[in-house]
């Protein structure tokens, strides 16, 4: 197997393990037979109990193994996420600090297009410690110059 293809263990989008698994084997030039036979060669964790648990001659080819592939793993799949969202990431009960900041980050990744002002505003919203809300409304102003700045921008866009 091509090192760059890495394991994969279910918990991740099942098509960009396919985008990555297909490219590299067209780049080695294998036959379809030995894509059969290569494809589950990454597979670990719960990704290799369902390779294993497939019933004996149920895949007759790549593209059955392909779609049982993505019609087990697809809940997996990334979304975009609509950045309305970033109002929703709260801070739970017991969490650290540091911990919330690493899992905002985390969530708000995948929601494309959301301004620099709606993702500060966003954790803002989801942060409960009272200090911690002080200092970042001590830095409002910026905040509030940045949103007139991505303003002009779209008034720009719409000349």
């Amino acid at each position: 197997m091509p090192s760059h293809v890495k394991t994969y263990d279910g918990s991740k989008d099942p098509e960009d393990y396919l985008k990555i698994f297909q490219t590299a084997v067209k780049v080695e030039c294998w036959a379809m037979l030995t894509w059969c036979h290569m494809f589950n060669s990454a597979f670990i964790g719960s990704a290799r109990v369902w390779f294993d648990d497939l019933p004996a001659k149920s895949i007759d080819s790549y593209n059955d193994l392909k779609e049982a592939f993505l019609a087990n793993f697809l809940q997996q799949k990334k979304y975009i996420k609509d950045p309305i969202e970033l109002h929703h990431i709260k801070e739970r009960e017991g969490e650290s600090t540091k911990d919330f900041v690493w899992r905002f980050k985390a969530e708000s990744r995948d929601m494309k297009g959301a301004l620099e002002v709606l993702r500060i505003s966003g954790f803002m919203h989801g942060i409960t410690i009272p200090e911690l809300i002080k200092r970042t409304e001590e830095v409002t102003p910026a905040i509030e110059t940045t949103g007139v700045r991505a303003q002009a921008k779209l008034q720009e866009r719409k000349l």
